[in-house]
């Protein structure tokens, strides 16, 4: 499936994941306590270490709440639904 996935560094910490499908209005939301833990989450969902490094790192000077998103990718249905993201 076409997913755009989000990341949002938010005011208490935690690492915001937004999945959500190009030209659609379906949109899963997952709040993590850390970022390892949102690491290890975009690494099983096939995303590669090195983009999802280069992401978090570029969240840190973000505004709280601003969103920065990936390039579309295309990620198993099922992956998504064992992650928690209902599409």
């Amino acid at each position: 499936m076409l997913v755009i996935v989000g990341l949002t560094k938010l005011d208490n910490g935690r690492i915001q994941v937004a999945v959500a499908r190009p030209q659609h209005k379906s949109r899963s939301v997952r709040d993590y306590p850390s970022e390892q833990e949102a690491r290890n989450v975009l690494r099983e969902l096939g995303l590669e270490e090195e983009t999802i490094s280069e992401y978090l790192v570029r969240t840190h000077p973000l505004s709280p709440n601003q969103e920065l998103k990936f390039s579309p990718a295309d990620i198993a249905q099922h992956q998504l639904l064992l992650h928690g993201f209902k599409m």
